[in-house]
């Protein structure tokens, strides 16, 4: 059976003229959190993540996440801004990621992603650095829907995906030792292409290995995941966990244990999580976390989640049900205890 928990549900953004979803959230102190999402004008009542009108803003709380306050900007431009993430560094600075479409302001909304890009701040988020892309190399583009990854001795690694031309989609990591040379290692490929692997997202294990998750396209849609023992560089063999339900956030809890966070998006529409107590070799899905369970469609998810103390901890993702009148997309989040 299913475990149950008391949850309490919070509303970070809502607003009847805005399209708001794909958040991440980052803890800065006991207290403090801050959530970066994308917004976007409504255009219309259906479903689309295509709009030269999207930006990534940050909201803040100070509360612990129970009342919040949208600051602004992390970064807009004339482009289509997609899935903002964001990490807190050793140093304190927080990094942003996210990709880029070039959308035609026109329907029906013809689009290229135009890659990866990064933006920096050294003030908590009230300002940003300029912006900074990662370079494609052979790629016809990358984007991505996970936050950066920093190891101890300073590497960062960015989750990425994309394809060369004429094969299916991969994931891939974009490593830098200096933040400003960056290479790419393949984390999960079909050459057969009966599978695209796509929206990694990455945790440091406490004996130094890194667990990615991906979104597996063309198939069911199971999570699949993969390890490495070398910083990044090479990576095992993808292999099926038994968990339905996309995308994928991971996060390593102060005792060891991995909560896997992501979209139900079939009926009941909702965001659920799993724990795993030996690094991801088994799951508890007899156990499985309903966060929510009461969407009326599939357009939500894409959670987040931070322990705001040890076993309590607070998922963001965007959410669309009953309440949403006229289909509005909105911010929320949950509080938990595992």
């Amino acid at each position: 059976m299913r475990e149950e928990i008391n949850l309490e549900e919070i509303i970070i953004q809502k607003d009847d003229n805005l399209y708001c979803a794909f958040p991440d959230i980052e803890k800065l102190s006991d207290q403090e959190l801050v959530v970066v999402f994308r917004e976007a004008e409504r255009r219309n009542e259906g479903v689309t993540h295509l709009d030269s009108s999207s930006r990534a803003v940050l909201a803040r709380s100070l509360d612990g996440g129970r009342s919040w306050q949208r600051e602004g900007l992390v970064y807009d431009d004339e482009d289509g801004i997609q899935d903002p993430s964001l990490t807190k560094l050793r140093d304190g600075t927080l990094m942003a990621n996210f990709f880029k479409w070039q959308v035609m302001k026109e329907e029906p909304f013809r689009h290229q992603v135009k890659g990866t890009f990064l933006v920096s701040s050294k003030d908590n988020g009230k300002s940003w650095s300029d912006l900074m892309q990662l370079p494609n190399e052979q790629y016809s583009w990358l984007a991505t829907s996970d936050a950066v990854l920093e190891l101890p001795g300073g590497r960062l690694l960015v989750p990425v995906y994309g394809n060369l031309p004429g094969e299916g989609r991969r994931a891939l990591a974009a490593i830098s030792g200096d933040k400003g040379n960056w290479h790419l290692s393949t984390m999960a490929f079909d050459p057969l292409q009966n599978m695209d692997f796509v929206e990694p997202a990455l945790a440091l294990l406490p004996d130094g290995k890194i667990i990615c998750m991906l979104r597996v396209e063309k198939t069911e849609q199971y999570l699949w995941q993969t390890y490495s023992t070398d910083g990044g560089e090479t990576w095992s063999t993808p292999k099926r966990t038994p968990i339905w339900g996309f995308p994928p956030q991971l996060l390593v809890l102060h005792d060891g244990r991995i909560l896997c966070s992501y979209g139900y998006r079939r009926p009941p529409y909702g965001v659920r999580a799993c724990l795993s107590e030996d690094g991801g070799k088994r799951w508890d899905l007899q156990n499985e976390i309903i966060i929510r369970n009461d969407g009326i469609h599939h357009d939500l998810g894409y959670p987040s989640s931070v322990e705001l103390e040890p076993g309590k901890i607070f998922t963001a993702y965007y959410f669309h049900n009953k309440d949403s009148e006229n289909g509005v997309r909105y911010i929320a989040g949950s509080i938990y205890t595992v």
